[in-house]
């Protein structure tokens, strides 16, 4: 009956008699099970099983140890025997022996046994070739697992080591399984897999190859060349080591253009090379030729005689009575004619050039050339296939597979094989009627031939494959809006991207159209064109027709008209669909499903330049994987482009052309709410965000609930929440202007604080006051004066810090009267606080005191600890600066020991860099270093990038005036890097200018520094 028992090792025990679920016991009794199954029916001591499964506990005797041993066992034996055995007390399970306890159980009774038997499966299915079955395999060995395996056992030693083995063969299944979708052209789920390997294991080269080439194959090549300068950075922080040769290799492949053979073998962890079946022909290097290129000749022969029966059935060669040899294949050249004024793209000629010189994995290139609707290219196929025609003495096939086109329908593979056979010679009666015959007389006709086929307009792989040729002179350049991820997969076919044209491209394109002397008469008006034009070559071409129909119409009224069209694609109609750019974008949006196009109409009422799948998911209220499956659908049909991993971007053009869908398509409730969702989406993480940074500068603004739909990002650190601002500010200030556009009062409030901090922090003080001023509008606009006071005291702390002296004293005195007339008193402590901050800037430092003092007063009336320390230690700097450190010192303890108290590390850290300025005047230079570098730890470990930089500069002052010049240079050099990472201009410039001091042997220190924390960011404003 033992044959019935079923034990589950690949995740917790789980043991089963005749599918039902037996109870294991309690945990030791589980540990027991696990420990003598490990032992594969091999008897197992008693001393052994003590000491394994009791660590030594005091009190505890070993026969103590023993006796439980014997109750659990006993306890095992009540589980898994029958109860006829039990009963007689016969065992025949668990069994005793000589030499300690067995289990007597088939080996197939364990899952750990069944998996590594599917693992070996699918690893030999691999080494043969049969991909779809390799997936099968590996799926169902991977679905086994059902957690950690040994999982009861996890802390105990003799598990250890076979969990381990047991995960590593886990891991190796999934890269056979990975290397098995990418054989089988299932890229984007090989992309997907792939990722997996390399998150859960991100020291694994070979997770890291999988993915690089998936990525690539998947037509991600920017993405693919951004993982691997990942991993190096990763190998190098985590090891001190770089990619070894095969990632080396790929990488250089992903560079070219020109993959290394995806080799099974050494993906592979299973025992012994595997052979690649059918490796050994039996050709022994006949240099005329094998056996089989002779049958492929005589086939060839046969079928131009006239052989091939219709039906597809053989039979015998037709008498013609004369026995005379089969007439020569005709010599077809059905090239369009190339494009005259053709301009630009050098490079991608150079690229396309490199890989027609050289065959595939399949014995003959294949090129696939993708882009944008509009992107130009056919164009750039053709020119180029005429450039190279010379080199296929054979002939030249095309076709125009109508692919994405507005009214005829897409070329069925029969119908241009039929067309292609027609051109080589191949009489009708003796063209097969299906595809299949149709194909294979194809191949066989090309096998010893060089001719260069251009597929244009393909739709995808179905339509391509039986087009694709077998012999070894051939060249096959298709064009695709589609990525035809399989061909590159599964056919070896090459990817190759046409991006917009450069700007000088553009230029030259106009240039060759309507006269280099013409645009050189006009260069702003030229230059206009070709932005307008978003520097599309279908775009560029449309307009320049135009312009050439009139030589003495100026380019500059081309501009305007293009101008006073922006917004929409009446500017780029064409005389007939091939040139009108809005007939050109609908043959791609067509071909969506409509999800699919729900999503391309919606992306537009993002402001650009690009969106996260996050970002988009809350965008269009759609679940995550959902909207990325989406993403990828709209990349793969070259509507969406991704410039950087996980991020999307629409074509000025397109974004206009998706623009007119939307309002022609969805209603104005389904765009109000989808604006309504994408603005809470960054707002409230753009806030999460500025919480995260500790810099606690916004007023207590209250932004409700996100919209139903709306995932804002998960940000956790500050390293993550910088990140994100860096990325997202542009971003940020277009769904201001869509806010203020739309008059949405409350998320104009929210992105306008949320923006004026980062732009605040990264020093770009005019942008921080254009994003501000809409919240002071809106709060005129509602009779809010407590707001708009606030908005007043910022606005006068940034025009502060830009010299405008006049600005900053009359906002800063209109937010006093608000904040008076409405008895705030904890807000009229900041504005004095902030006043003082200002008149400081402007050197006022008498009139700076007395608001500070003012401001502390107020500050201890409100009751408000965090004011009363920062107006301490505003109190600290101006007294420092007026020659006073000593009283600067005793202000500036108090606001520490507040601050500490409070436990608020940011205002903290400003702190300690003031104790170490105060410091520093009063000659105690190794105090104040400590005090700086207790301010940079906080700065640092906060992402305050602007305050490292102020608090490093005055830190190499102090080294300077100890007489160590070359510590003080090193100090400087720091705080110029991360003020150059940053783009932190004004900072970088004090840090120059100290330097140049120094190489000048001159005192940088003799003036006292102007504060980039006098009070903090945004201090000066009061929050």
């Amino acid at each position: 009956m033992e044959h019935e028992l079923d034990f589950g090792l690949l995740g917790p025990l789980v043991v089963r008699r005749a599918s039902v679920v037996l109870d294991p016991g309690r945990r030791k009794q589980r540990l027991l099970l696990i420990r003598l199954l490990l032992a594969d029916g091999r008897a197992v001591a008693p001393e052994t099983l003590c000491q394994e499964l009791w660590s030594p506990e005091p009190g505890r005797a070993p026969g103590g140890a023993t006796a439980s041993l014997h109750a659990h066992v006993s306890k095992v034996r009540a589980v898994l025997e029958p109860p006829h055995l039990r009963g007689r007390g016969t065992f025949g399970v668990l069994v005793t022996e000589p030499a300690g306890y067995a289990l007597r159980v088939p080996p197939g009774s364990r899952d750990t046994v069944r998996f590594e038997r599917a693992a070996a499966r699918a690893r030999r299915l691999l080494g043969q070739g049969r991909t779809g079955h390799v997936v099968q395999e590996a799926e169902g060995a991977l679905n086994m697992w059902r957690g950690a395996a040994l999982a009861d056992a996890a802390h105990h030693l003799f598990a250890a080591q076979e969990a381990a083995r047991l995960a590593e063969l886990r891991q190796s299944v999934r890269e056979v399984r990975t290397t098995a979708l990418l054989l089988e052209g299932r890229a984007l789920e090989a992309v997907e897999a792939a990722r997996e390997l390399t998150v859960e294991h991100p020291l694994r080269e070979t997770g890291w190859a999988l993915l690089l080439r998936a990525l690539y194959t998947a037509g991600r090549h920017p993405e693919a060349l951004q993982r691997y300068a990942d991993l190096r950075r990763l190998l190098a922080d985590e090891l001190g080591l770089d990619p070894g040769p095969q990632l080396r290799a790929l990488h250089d492949g992903i560079l070219r253009h020109d993959l290394p053979p995806l080799r099974p073998a050494e993906v592979m962890k299973g025992p012994g090379p595997v052979s690649a079946p059918g490796a050994d022909t039996g050709d022994s290097g006949n240099p005329n030729g094998s056996a089989m290129s002779g049958a492929l000749e005589k086939e060839k022969r046969t079928a131009l005689a006239g052989s091939v029966d219709p039906s597809g059935a053989s039979g015998g060669p037709i008498e013609d009575g004369g026995g005379s040899e089969p007439p020569p294949l005709a010599r077809p050249a059905q090239l369009p004619r190339d494009l005259p004024v053709f301009a630009g793209r050098t490079a991608e000629g150079a690229r396309l050039c490199a890989m027609s010189g050289a065959s595939g994995p399949a014995g003959t290139p294949v090129v696939v050339i993708g882009g944008a609707p509009g992107i130009g290219k056919t164009t750039f196929v053709v020119h180029h296939a005429h450039r190279i025609a010379s080199s296929f003495p054979d002939g030249q096939l095309f076709v125009n597979l109508c692919g994405f086109h507005a009214h005829a329908p897409a070329v069925e593979p029969g119908d241009a094989l039929h067309g292609f056979l027609t051109a080589l010679g191949v009489p009708a009666p003796h063209i097969p009627e299906d595809t299949t015959a149709r194909s294979t007389l194809f191949r066989t006709l090309l096998a010893q031939r060089r001719i260069l086929l251009v597929l244009d307009n393909a739709r995808d792989e179905q339509q391509v494959r039986p087009l694709l040729p077998s012999g070894n002179g051939c060249l096959t350049l298709i064009t695709s809006r589609n990525q035809l991820s399989g061909l590159i997969a599964a056919d070896g076919a090459r990817p190759l991207s046409l991006a917009l044209p450069s700007q000088a491209e553009a230029h030259e394109t106009l240039a060759r159209r309507l006269g280099a002397e013409r645009l050189a008469d006009e260069p702003t008006a030229a230059a206009d064109i070709v932005r307008l034009c978003g520097r599309l070559p279908l775009a560029l071409a449309v307009v320049a027709a135009r312009a050439e129909l009139d030589p003495d119409f100026p380019l500059q009224a081309v501009a305007d008209d293009l101008r006073h069209a922006s917004g929409g694609l009446e500017a780029f109609t064409g005389s007939d669909t091939t040139t009108d750019v809005r007939a050109v974008f609908s043959w791609s949006y067509h071909s969506l499903n409509e999800p699919a196009a729900s999503v391309f109409r919606l992306l537009a009422l993002h402001p650009g330049p690009d969106i996260t799948t996050l970002a988009a998911a809350s965008l269009t209220g759609l679940p995550l994987p959902q909207t990325r499956r989406l993403l990828a659908e709209l990349t793969r049909a070259c509507l969406v482009e991704q410039p950087l991993p996980g991020r999307f971007a629409l074509h000025d053009l397109l974004r206009d052309y998706a623009t007119e869908l939307g309002h022609a398509q969805d209603t104005t409730d389904t765009r109000r709410h989808a604006t309504l969702r994408v603005l809470d989406h960054y707002m409230f993480t753009a806030h999460a965000a500025n919480r995260l940074l500790k810099q606690d500068t916004l007023p207590g603004l209250d932004l409700g609930s996100p919209s139903a739909g709306v995932v804002p990002e998960d940000l956790t650190t500050v390293e993550q929440a910088d990140r994100w601002l860096t990325a997202e500010h542009r971003v940020l200030s277009g769904l201001l202007h869509t806010a203020v556009g739309q008059g949405l009062d409350h998320r104009i409030t929210g992105l306008a604080w949320a923006l004026k901090e980062y732009l605040s922090r990264q020093e770009f003080w005019p942008e921080a006051i254009t994003a501000l001023t809409p919240a002071l509008d809106v709060a005129r606009r509602r009779g809010d004066r407590l707001e708009e006071g606030r908005c007043l005291r910022n606005l006068a702390g940034l025009h502060g810090y830009l010299g405008h002296q006049d600005q900053a004293l009359d906002h800063m005195r209109r937010a006093t009267t608000h904040f008076e007339e409405l008895g705030a008193i904890g807000e009229q402590a900041r504005t004095q606080h902030g006043m003082g901050v200002v008149l400081h800037q402007f050197g006022r430092l008498q009139e700076a005191l007395v608001h500070a003092e003012r401001a502390l007063a107020l500050a201890r009336a409100a009751g408000d600890d965090v004011w009363t320390a920062e107006c301490l230690n505003g109190l600290a700097w101006l007294h420092s600066n007026l020659g006073r450190p000593e009283e600067g010192l005793v202000y500036c303890q108090e606001a520490l020991f507040l601050f500490q108290a409070l436990n608020a590390p940011w205002r903290e850290a400003i702190c300690w860099d003031s104790l170490g300025y105060t410091l520093h005047l009063l000659g105690r230079y190794k105090e104040a270093i400590t005090s700086y570098q207790r301010a940079l730890e906080e700065f640092e470990e906060l992402g305050d990038h602007r305050n490292l930089v102020g608090s490093l500069m005055r830190l190499g002052d102090t080294r300077l005036a100890m007489g160590d010049p070359d510590a003080a240079r090193a100090d400087w050099i720091r705080a110029l890097t991360y003020a150059e990472q940053q783009a932190l201009s004004r900072s970088a410039q004090e840090v120059r200018d100290r330097l140049a001091d120094l190489d000048a042997e001159g005192d940088p220190t003799a003036v006292a520094p102007e504060r980039a924390t006098a009070g903090g960011t945004g201090s000066a404003s009061g929050g």
